[in-house]
């Protein structure tokens, strides 16, 4: 009884993240990694809890020795800042195993070429941010995670603040698409002046499967709101992207020690043109 139990919960966990995939298929895009992925594949740890799996290069299933596999147990630094967990660099065989308590946890896998294991990506870096690799541990059980990573072709723009603790100043809001169902998986971005072509100044939280996001903020003050699903490049042509207030930007005045609660932000896909050489801009 109790495993069919843990089996339903964990099917209804899956299937409420459904609807927050509905602009991506409405846009033609089938990517992974546009919505938080629910991987829950569990073996007998022996006496052992935790995860293990393999790093692969998407498209030719090749192994990817020397990565390392960074577990967050929550998604405050939007999976950019320094993780709760990471793993020993992976084998010749691309393989990494983690002992870990019971919990809900998000995966994500890097390789710096530079051999560092931690530190912004550079170009020529693999990582897996394309994909939103969640996984639930339970005890006595070895969860299997596999990662597919891809080679990193333009830097990443999000490197300026983002919040790796709580504050008690902040933005709390819902990330929407043109339909109204809520997008998981994507940020939002706050800047302190209307330009918007830019590093942002603040990330939010990773959306949940309702859309809800929060910006942690050090201090007051006026600030406008962008969201996006990746955190790297400028947009491509298609990809969830919104302005609140749309083409005239709203301000947002945030005092100290307060949240403004209540916005929402719709996201509908880019129809910018892209621009080599502008990876450092978010638009």
């Amino acid at each position: 009884m109790y495993r069919l139990t843990q089996r339903v919960l964990l099917l209804l966990l899956v299937l409420s993240l459904l609807p927050a995939c509905a602009l991506h298929r409405d846009a033609g895009r089938s990517e992974v990694g546009e919505c938080p992925v629910q991987v829950n594949d569990y073996v007998d740890g022996h006496g052992r809890t935790g995860i293990q799996g393999k790093v692969f290069i998407k498209g030719s299933d090749e192994p990817l020795t020397a990565a390392f596999v960074n577990i967050y147990s929550d998604t405050i630094s939007n999976l950019l800042g320094p993780s709760r967990f990471i793993s020993q660099p992976t084998d010749a065989e691309g393989y990494y195993s983690l002992d870990l308590s019971p919990g809900t946890y998000y995966v994500v896998a890097r390789k710096r070429m530079s051999g560092q294991s931690t530190g912004p990506l550079s170009p020529g870096d693999f990582y897996s941010e394309h994909q939103r690799i969640v996984t639930t541990v339970v005890e006595g059980k070895i969860s299997r995670v596999d990662l597919e990573v891809v080679p990193m072709k333009a830097p990443m723009f999000f490197k300026k603040e983002v919040v790796a603790r709580e504050t008690d100043t902040g933005i709390r809001g819902i990330l929407l698409d043109r339909p109204g169902n809520p997008v998981a998986g994507g940020f939002a971005m706050a800047y302190s002046d209307q330009d918007l072509k830019r590093l942002p100044d603040y990330g939010s939280t990773l959306s949940d499967a309702e859309g809800r996001f929060t910006i942690y903020l050090p201090s007051g003050g006026t600030y406008y709101l962008a969201a996006r699903i990746h955190a790297w490049d400028m947009p491509r042509t298609g990809e969830p992207y919104g302005i609140l207030g749309g083409q005239t930007p709203t301000p947002v005045v945030v005092e100290k020690g307060q949240f403004v609660e209540g916005l929402i932000i719709e996201m509908a896909p880019f129809a910018g043109e892209y621009k080599p050489g502008k990876s450092r801009r978010p638009y």
